[in-house]
């Protein structure tokens, strides 16, 4: 025979476990800071203004595509040739961007760069990690954008 008192009360203790794992989920997909929407919006912004230069110039433009199940991402392409990738990551202590610049002749990875924010509560600046460089270098939101649009144009990050 069963002791369903002892089960009841494992059953109780699984129960309890189970919401706090949920909880847990859900703050770890919450957003920590607003810094992703503000870098986004100054993307846009940039954008414009690059376009602008590019028209005058008759070269290629940058464009903002859609694709429906990357909504946390940002896909920028300059002509036909280059894509840029621009997602977020949480991880403990802040955001995350990472930027990925890929193109011809095959699609592949060119370039990378990624944006840390160390502040938890305002991410007013961000740190640049650099691969060739081991220190790194506090910027606001619309630097971030502008170092994005700078390297989609150049077809890498320097």
């Amino acid at each position: 025979m069963s002791d369903y008192t002892r089960l009841a009360d494992a059953a109780k203790l699984k129960g309890i476990i189970d919401k706090s794992v949920i909880g847990k989920h859900k703050e770890l997909q919450a957003d920590p800071c607003t810094f992703f929407d503000r870098v986004k919006a100054s993307l846009l912004q940039e954008m414009t203004k690059a376009n602008v230069e590019l028209r005058k110039r008759k070269a290629p433009i940058l464009d903002q595509v859609h694709l429906p199940n990357f909504d946390e991402e940002i896909m920028l392409t300059y002509g036909t040739d280059s894509l840029c990738r621009v997602g977020r990551g949480i991880m403990r202590g802040g955001c995350r961007i990472t930027a990925i610049i890929s193109g011809p002749p095959n699609g592949y990875e060119i370039s990378r760069r990624e944006y840390l924010c160390k502040q938890e509560e305002a991410c007013h600046e961000v740190l640049v990690i650099n691969e060739t460089q081991t220190k790194a270098s506090a910027l606001a939101p619309r630097e971030v954008a502008t170092d994005i649009i700078a390297g989609v144009l150049v077809g890498r990050f320097s």
